[in-house]
């Protein structure tokens, strides 16, 4: 048997309390001068907390609105910017990936994107952005230009997220993990990452949760979430990905919300086809992993049940009946029904 394994990832990666002040640094080293800031609403009070003086700030809300993507594309070009630091979670990430790029000089090459996560979705470790369509639907694109050139994992500068937020990616990370895990084919790379990253996720975030302020603990959770993205295309493509897509954006419901209320039973679906991998897999969550994924989730005190966000049969109905290609309608509408 041969097989081969790509690893992307970004260039560099800082870790740890205070790393932030790595920044300037890594401007100098990318000879980056005018800085366009792309950030959240709620994040705007803390920008203060960075070194650096952008000369556009861009703010997006969730799911990234491609509306408001391409406002920001036209601010950035106007301050003529050189660079595009991103200080958020997924929604904020994944825009300044798609101004990036459409930035592109003339040569083709995106400019150079700094990632300073807030939460755990780790959305800065692949090339891919998700967004919102002026139709209100989730969708996404792929382009090796999307990939982040630095990321700074500061917890320090995440201690504002509201722990919901942050647990609820925290258990986006675990799907990350578990899918890649689950996924097709050979890849003995990312599995011994992905158990470790799940190994770490389950033992971090009830302790996150425990000790609010513990930057210590939640630089575990960072790293963990880190771990859990080795093979960032078959994870994101995963069924419980795909099938939070589905109603995430058209529903406003959370990414890190959605593998909260799907993970569990997509693996129990996906376990009837592949006892052995979730024997291993097992090794690091414990007996019936399934339940153990539910377990935690509930002891995270994070939602479980479609119902809660106004969902009802007939627009699951509705969302299977579009997703179905690889996976029969049926199928998909049962795991559905089964989180419901």
């Amino acid at each position: 048997m041969t097989a081969v394994f790509t690893y992307s990832n970004p260039r560099v990666i800082h870790w740890g309390p205070e790393s932030v002040a790595q920044l300037g640094g890594e401007l100098q080293r990318l000879e980056a001068g005018r800085v366009a800031l792309v950030t959240t609403r709620s994040l705007t009070e803390s920008l203060h907390r960075l070194p650096v003086q952008p000369v556009a700030t861009v703010v997006i809300g969730q799911h990234a609105p491609m509306s408001q993507v391409r406002d920001g594309v036209d601010v950035a070009k106007a301050a003529t910017v050189d660079c595009v630091v991103s200080f958020g979670g997924g929604s904020a990430i994944d825009a300044a990936k798609i101004i990036a790029v459409r930035l592109a000089d003339g040569d083709g090459r995106a400019l150079p994107h700094i990632a300073i996560p807030t939460t755990l979705s780790v959305a800065e470790l692949a090339a891919g952005a998700g967004f919102t369509n002026d139709q209100g639907d989730k969708a996404g694109m792929r382009d090796p230009r999307l990939m982040v050139e630095t990321v700074i994992y500061d917890a320090e500068l995440t201690l504002a997220t509201p722990m919901q937020l942050w647990l609820s990616t925290g258990i986006r990370a675990l799907d990350h993990a578990v899918e890649g895990f689950l996924a097709p084919g050979e890849h003995p790379f990312n599995d011994v990452m992905a158990l470790e990253g799940i190994r770490r996720l389950f033992d971090s975030l009830p302790r996150a949760k425990a000790f609010r302020s513990d930057v210590g603990v939640r630089t575990e959770n960072q790293l963990a979430a880190w771990f859990s993205f080795t093979l960032p295309g078959a994870s994101a493509a995963g069924l419980s990905h795909m099938m939070g897509k589905q109603i995430g954006a058209r529903h406003g419901i959370p990414h890190g919300v959605t593998s909260c209320l799907l993970l569990p039973h997509v693996m129990r679906y996906l376990g009837r086809t592949m006892p052995e991998r979730m024997l291993l897999l097992a090794q690091a969550t414990g007996v019936d992993p399934a339940d153990r994924v539910e377990e935690l989730v509930a002891s995270l005190g994070l939602p479980q049940h479609i119902s809660q966000f106004d969902v009802g049969q007939a627009a699951l109905r509705v969302a299977a009946d579009e997703l179905a290609n690889q996976y029969p309608a049926a199928d998909l509408l049962a795991i559905y029904v089964a989180a419901l």
